[in-house]
């Protein structure tokens, strides 16, 4: 039941591609540098991942009102990660969706539909996941945060796709360039988890291209009845008519990003500045001079991390890290550690 904590696991293959989107090259990561400049003084990048997809929600959500999700901050980071890849659900089928969301997090299963309807937002990659394509029609589409996952589920021809990781599904020609995982499609189906499907999932359209199947996918209605129904409530209505999409999400939104966490602080409006890190201090005047200073008794303009992180003295002293003897021997004098 841990919540986000703003670590990455960058040796996970769960994980491929964020190497590429989180970094320290100003044009190549434009959002680590936007943190790193802006809100890396005051802000832990648990809070900033958080608030940076909300902001990304808000921008891409349709309708009367843009989807303004509620945000609560005071999430701490931690530096090292190695089993957090699994906290999410392989694709599977739905006992990894029940395992991670029910079992684990303690949603219900309207949650864990809510959830995976951002799947309409962004595509996959076949040089990450193995799995290419977006969940909803095209590039543009992909681009709204709307309902469209669900009725691009409930109404397309879904068929199996074999490809290098194991099995998806699309529909119409094989360079349609759509693609849906068995974790989303055994939400509206009964298909068993793997790699062994032979079904089509609206037999009424016909599942045509690469792999032709006849045998019509069944419904969920009778094994997750709930998911099924979640599915049903949120197709229901106009085009338009994200509503119920929006307030299922919103609330299992709230709590897959503040589960684990028991001191989360709401939002306060100030008109004071940010909170900026603590200066560096000057070395002592007290001391008895230094005949000749030595490069060990001086703090580094900057240095990386272990993990390649660009890092100064003050955020050494924000987050107290002094006690660790890799950054006082880079900091020595703002760690008071030059005579050890």
């Amino acid at each position: 039941r841990l919540g986000p904590d703003g670590c990455l696991d960058f040796d996970n293959t769960a994980n491929a591609g964020l190497p590429d989107l989180w970094c320290d090259e100003e044009e190549t990561c434009p959002l680590k540098t936007l943190y790193d400049t802006s809100y890396a003084s005051f802000m832990t990048r648990a809070d900033f991942w958080v608030a940076a997809a909300n902001a990304v929600i808000r921008e891409t959500s349709v309708g009367r009102t843009s989807l303004d999700l509620p945000f609560r901050w005071g999430r701490t980071d931690s530096d090292d990660c190695p089993d957090s890849s699994a906290r999410l659900p392989e694709a599977s089928g739905c006992s990894d969706v029940e395992g991670v969301f029910l079992d684990r997090m303690g949603l219900s299963w309207t949650d864990a539909v809510a959830l995976m309807g951002a799947h309409t937002l962004g595509r996959g990659d076949a040089n990450f996941s193995g799995h290419a394509g977006t969940w909803v029609q095209s590039d543009e589409r992909s681009t709204v945060f709307d309902k469209g996952f669900y009725t691009e589920l409930r109404d397309r021809a879904w068929r199996p796709r074999t490809n290098s990781v194991g099995t998806d599904w699309t529909w119409g020609g094989n360079n349609r360039g759509v693609m849906m995982l068995n974790t989303d499609i055994c939400l509206a189906f009964e298909i068993p988890d793997g790699d062994s499907q032979d079904c089509c999932t609206n037999n009424n359209v016909g599942c045509r291209g690469g792999t032709n199947v006849s045998t019509q996918c069944p419904s969920s209605e009778e094994v997750r009845p709930e998911a099924f129904q979640a599915i049903v409530n949120i197709v229901a209505g106009g085009r338009n008519d994200n509503d119920e999409f929006y307030q299922k999400f919103t609330i299992a939104w709230q709590k897959a990003t503040e589960i684990g966490q028991d001191s989360l602080n709401d939002l306060v409006d100030t008109c004071e500045g940010t909170r900026q890190p603590s200066p560096v201090p000057p070395p002592s005047t007290s001391s008895p001079p230094v005949s000749s200073p030595t490069p060990d008794c001086e703090d580094k303009d900057s240095f990386k991390d272990k993990r390649g992180r660009r890092r100064d003295c003050a955020w050494v002293l924000q987050k107290d890290k002094c006690g660790r003897k890799e950054y006082s021997r880079k900091c020595p004098v703002s760690c008071n550690s030059c005579s050890r």
